[in-house]
C-alpha cells in the first residue's frame, strides 16, 4: 500500500506554514488543513500505540543509553521492516510521526523519511512500529515544493541563503499560490508571499540564483552520458533493494552483477 501526496489544486492560493527546508527548490509546506491534521494525527497515533507499554519502557531505556533491554515481541516486529516499508515512531519530544524506510544499515538502524514533515532521520529499527490500515488513508501532510521560476545556482544555494529562506517560512501569515505540478518529481512549484505584501519570496531570492561558478567547469565532464544497464524484460533477476524514495521510485542492484538500476 502507498500513501499518496497531498497536492493542492494548481492555481489555488492557500495559507501555508513552513516545515522542513533542504533548499529553495526542495522544501515542505503545510496547508491550513494539513497543519491542523498534523496535531490531530499525533494524538491518534499516540492512542493507537498507547497499549504498547514495553515500547515506552524501551524508549526510556534507550534515551539513557541502556541497550540491554530486549522486548522479544517488538524485536520480531522490527526485523520484518524492509526498505520502502512505511512505519511509525515516536521522537524524543514524544511526537509521533509516520515514516518511509529509505535505507537500513548493519547496526540495526534505518534512514527514515518523515512523510508528514519532510525531514530524514536515523532511527533504531527497534523503535519502529508498523502502520495500521487506517493510517494509510491519511495523505502525506507535508507538501513537497520548489519556489517557482527559481533555478538552483551552479554551486548550489549557499547555507546562508537557505537559512534566510527557512527563517522567512516561520512568519505568521504566509500564502502560497501553486503554479505547477511536476509529476515525475512529485513537487509543486509555488509562489509565497506574506499576507499584506506585494513582493513574493520568489522575487526576494531571485538575485541569488545568478551566482556564478567559483570553479572551472569542463563541459565534457558535466554532460558526459553514463548509460543505464539494459535488462531483458522477459528475464527474472535476483535483486536487492538499495534505496527508496517512494514505493514507485526506488533503486536496486543485481545480486550477481552488482550494477545499479532505477
Amino acid at each position: 500500500m502507498n500513501i499518496p501526496s497531498l497536492n493542492p489544486e494548481v492555481g489555488s492560493m492557500v495559507r501555508v506554514y513552513g516545515s522542513h527546508v533542504n533548499d529553495l527548490n526542495d522544501f515542505y509546506l503545510y496547508s491550513s488543513w494539513s497543519h491542523h491534521k498534523l496535531l490531530q494525527l499525533d494524538q491518534q497515533l499516540a492512542e493507537a500505540y498507547s497499549q504498547s507499554s514495553s515500547y515506552k519502557i524501551y524508549l526510556f531505556l534507550f534515551k539513557i543509553n541502556i541497550i540491554s533491554f530486549i522486548d522479544r515481541s517488538s524485536t520480531t516486529a522490527s526485523e520484518e521492516f524492509n526498505i520502502c516499508d512505511y512505519c511509525a515512531y515516536q521522537s524524543e519530544n514524544e511526537v509521533w510521526y509516520r515514516g518511509l524506510i529509505r535505507e537500513r544499515d548493519s547496526n540495526g538502524n534505518a534512514i527514515v523519511f518523515k512523510i508528514d514533515d519532510g525531514d530524514v532521520q536515523h532511527i533504531p529499527i527497534r523503535l519502529l512500529r508498523p502502520l495500521e490500515e487506517w493510517m494509510f488513508e491519511v495523505p502525506r501532510l507535508a507538501i513537497h515544493c520548489s519556489l517557482a521560476d527559481l533555478v538552483k545556482p551552479i554551486n548550489d544555494w549557499s547555507s546562508e541563503v537557505i537559512s534566510q529562506f527557512g527563517s522567512q517560512l516561520t512568519k505568521s501569515f504566509l500564502y502560497g499560490k501553486f503554479i505547477n505540478y511536476n509529476k515525475s518529481t512529485d513537487i509543486l512549484s509555488v509562489e509565497i508571499k506574506e499576507k499584506e505584501s506585494n513582493i513574493s519570496f520568489n522575487k526576494v531570492f531571485e538575485p541569488y540564483q545568478k551566482e556564478q561558478s567559483t570553479f572551472p567547469m569542463n563541459d565534457k565532464l558535466v554532460y558526459k552520458h553514463i548509460p543505464m544497464v539494459k535488462l531483458d524484460p522477459n528475464t527474472s533477476y535476483k535483486i536487492h533493494l538499495l534505496y527508496c524514495i517512494n514505493p514507485s521510485h526506488f533503486y536496486v542492484y543485481l545480486r550477481k552483477k552488482s550494477k545499479h538500476i532505477i
